[in-house]
């Protein structure tokens, strides 16, 4: 059984991939790409009904400028990647390396 993903290299793999223009953070516009990207088409549907990109602002942007960063990921110990089913989501919908 592969051991769950720390929530450091879930941001790592997550950050990588995502932050399409290197710039440090990555944007709504940017997530809906790489989720549209990324995510199997029959993996959306349930993506989307339990909160999909919305979700994912509301639970790990801090300050609420529709803008993602490592930082605020960390700093959001309670609902950014929480879980060890969300971390390990992250990890294989975006192949991350163990």
């Amino acid at each position: 059984m592969v051991a769950c993903p720390t929530k450091e290299k879930a941001i790592e793999c997550f950050y990588s991939i995502a932050d399409q223009n290197n710039d440090g953070h990555v944007t709504r516009a940017e997530l809906e790409q790489v989720i549209d990207g990324h995510l199997p088409w029959w993996q959306r549907t349930p993506f989307y009904l339990f909160g999909g990109i919305g979700r994912i602002m509301h639970d790990c942007d801090a300050n609420k400028d529709n803008v993602l960063t490592p930082t605020e990921a960390m700093a959001l110990k309670k609902t950014c990647l929480e879980t060890c089913f969300k971390r390990s989501a992250v990890a294989h919908v975006f192949n991350c390396p163990d």
